[in-house]
């Protein structure tokens, strides 16, 4: 699994809902406690006060094994069964289950005004030595800032590695922080950047789980927020899915952490099948260089996934927005993502506003079967078959509810997955992404991390 102003203190859970296990569809549930020598792993999901925001945290667990605690204070873990929503947590959480059963969570944030405007959403994640985030942004009008979280008893020293247009850039190194606790990085100590840039946080004592949360300013106007997902490490062959369909932004930045010039040839994987990007069907990107092409006249409006393949190892994201003015105007981004596990388990609280699609981007070479469990409200999914075409991406809309589960099995090993998702917040045309970037949480081998609270 697989995303800031955080406040000084951390404040407590306000309040928690309890879905009913069925939502996440037909699991045995165990008549006999867990045992204290079961396997129990930890995902981070961001969190923060805000007097103009909701900020709402979904978890969900193939089985009733759920915990959650803050990541300050393990030893306080609560059991959550199989499925819950905490409504302004107040600072990142931490969320844990039993493997090899997948689990994962989000975080969603909609607003009318304020720093935090528009919608936005990111997946929890598990902790690394290694995050990229490609398309981050420190332009004058940007506050952007990295959210470390230590998971772990001891500490953590933290480099962050910057690729901007014209090369590495200077950036912190060193940065100690300490276990069980939470850090945040401002990125407005880099030189400003008239473009986005590729920042690499990395750990090489330790395991944190790392966020990017982005927000735009016109002068003192907020012009909307939301977090930038992770992107793979680089390769020579991505796929960036979410894109949404429509008017709007769609920039493709592209970095080349290598010392060789990367010659990138993209692709499209739409609803119509394969196509290509008139104009821009390659970029030369320099080594140690971040690079952005506009896609907008390429896409013509239309829905899917851009695939890369490349001389050179690159990592890629994308900027969006759902157009308008200013008054209208919300950012959101995707990435690339690695495929997507046999089965994996999505929750999402963004709310009845919300109008969410499912996108399902194949660029393989054969149509991929897959199986779907969509729940949403206190009402149990069912399984529905798809099949999503070779070279395409398929769209699959999700009932408008309060909160949705999505659950995903299938045998094809290229798979990529995204959640699109609109809702009209006031005057703002909200419009987020959300990757369902398949991290060891999905796959049931998640890095473990010590639980004072197993076994009670």
């Amino acid at each position: 699994m697989n995303r800031w102003i955080w406040p000084g203190s951390v404040l407590g859970v306000v309040a928690v809902a309890t879905v009913a296990a069925s939502l996440v569809g037909a699991q045995a549930v165990p008549e006999t406690p867990f045992a204290a020598t079961e396997t129990r792993a930890s995902v981070v999901c961001p969190g923060f006060e805000s007097a103009t925001a909701t900020v709402r945290i979904a978890a969900a667990a193939a089985g009733p094994s759920l915990r959650i605690a803050k990541v300050t204070d393990p030893a306080a873990a609560s059991d959550a069964g199989s499925y819950r929503v905490v409504d302004h947590p107040g600072a990142p959480l931490r969320v844990s289950a039993l493997l090899p059963d997948p689990f994962g969570g989000s975080t969603s944030v909609s607003a009318e005004a304020g720093p935090d405007r528009g919608l936005s959403a990111s997946i929890c994640a598990s902790a690394s030595t290694a995050h990229w985030f490609t398309g981050a942004d420190i332009r004058a009008a940007a506050q952007s800032e990295v959210v470390v979280a230590n998971l772990d008893e001891t500490s953590a020293s933290v480099d962050l590695t910057v690729y901007g247009e014209n090369g590495k850039m200077a950036a912190p190194r060193g940065i100690e922080v300490e276990g069980n606790s939470v850090q945040t990085i401002s990125l407005g100590t880099l030189d400003r950047s008239s473009g986005p840039i590729a920042v690499e946080v990395s750990s090489g004592d330790g395991r944190v789980a790392a966020f990017v949360r982005q927000r735009t300013w016109m002068v003192d106007a907020p012009l909307g927020a939301d977090w930038l997902p992770e992107s793979t490490a680089p390769a020579t062959d991505l796929v960036v899915p979410g894109v949404p369909s429509g008017s709007g932004e769609r920039s493709l930045v592209v970095t080349n952490p290598g010392d060789l010039t990367a010659t990138v040839n993209l692709g499209t994987l739409t609803t119509s099948g394969p196509g290509q990007l008139a104009g821009t069907e390659q970029v030369e990107v320099p080594p140690q260089s971040t690079r952005v092409v506009d896609l907008q006249i390429g896409l013509d409006g239309q829905p899917g996934a851009i695939v890369l393949h490349s001389t050179q190892p690159v990592a890629a994201g994308m900027w969006l927005d759902a157009g308008g003015n200013d008054a209208r105007h919300d950012p959101a981004y995707t990435a690339s993502t690695a495929p997507l596990p046999s089965d994996s388990l999505w929750p999402l609280a963004l709310g009845k506003a919300a109008t969410t699609v499912l996108q399902l981007a194949n660029p393989g070479d054969a149509d991929a079967m897959v199986t779907l469990i969509l729940g949403s409200g206190t009402g149990a999914g069912t399984d529905q078959q798809v099949t999503v075409p070779a070279g395409s991406t398929l769209e699959v809309p999700l009932a408008r509810a309060d909160t949705n589960l999505v659950r995903v099995r299938t045998q094809a090993t290229d798979l990529r997955g995204a959640l699109v998702a609109t809702a009209t917040l006031g005057k703002v045309k909200g419009l987020t992404v959300v990757d369902l970037a398949a991290d060891d949480s999905h796959s049931g081998e998640a890095p473990v991390v010590f639980d004072p609270h197993a076994g009670s």
